[in-house]
């Protein structure tokens, strides 16, 4: 058995065992450090851990900008509706990520409409699809992912992030958005969420361009692996503590 197998087990036997307000309090923190690499990764919000974790309403009195503040508590509002359509075994769709989108741009610009123009990726050497082609990629993404695809969960959850990537089918938004959705396959298939930050972020990078240059998901899949077996130590040593 390996090792991140033998973790995601150890983890399912703490949660019988520990208090459930103290497992509550460890997920919960999750999402606000989630939410917070979110919006760091690929943007430039300024908003410190320990800010992240008082915000708590979009308020005109602060230091932080309302914008910044709109980018963190809409991240925070779209993971927790990711988790409760796992919870309520809400199917995958386009109906579902248009959703979903549209709570991360909530206040900030439209969200959940694909987009109507062409775009470009500074510093990238794949541009994405025109935009006439948007509705019929994202289709057959679905349809792949629903009717065709053999992988793994994990290989599932990279190529739903790396194709969302790939096609970039809404304006702003997209890298947030794939993470959901990666965490979404992730969930459904009882293991934990897990989260990019700054520290990985160059490697993390290479992987999306290594899937639109090569149509390979491996550095992603490796990513997603070793991110996992992190979360399950961590978790599972707070849960003992």
């Amino acid at each position: 058995m390996d090792v991140l197998l033998m973790e995601k087990k150890h983890f399912e036997q703490l949660k019988k065992e520990v208090d459930e307000k103290k497992l509550k309090e460890v997920l919960d923190d999750f999402k606000v450090t989630y939410a917070y690499d979110a919006v760091h990764v690929e943007g430039t919000n300024s908003i410190t851990l320990d800010e992240a974790f008082t915000l708590e309403k979009v308020t005109s009195d602060s230091k932080i900008s309302e914008l910044e503040q709109k980018e963190l508590l809409n991240h925070i509002k779209a993971f927790e509706m990711v988790i409760d359509a796992v919870e309520k075994k809400v199917p995958m769709s386009e109906d579902f990520i248009k959703d979903v989108h549209q709570q991360i741009l909530e206040g900030i610009m439209p969200g959940g409409l694909y987009r109507q123009m062409n775009v470009g990726l500074r510093g990238s050497i794949h541009q994405p699809p025109d935009y006439v082609k948007v509705y019929d990629r994202m289709r057959r993404m679905m349809d792949y992912l629903d009717f065709e695809f053999k992988g793994s969960t994990i290989e599932k959850a990279a190529y739903i992030h790396l194709s969302i990537s790939k096609i970039h089918p809404f304006l702003d938004g997209n890298g947030r958005l794939g993470r959901l959705m990666m965490n979404y396959y992730l969930m459904a298939d009882g293991y934990l969420p897990i989260s990019i930050n700054d520290e990985i972020k160059e490697e993390y990078f290479d992987s999306l361009d290594q899937f639109k240059l090569e149509k390979s998901s491996k550095k992603l899949e490796d990513i997603i692996k070793r991110l996992l077996l992190k979360r399950y130590e961590e978790v599972n040593k707070e849960l003992e503590a």
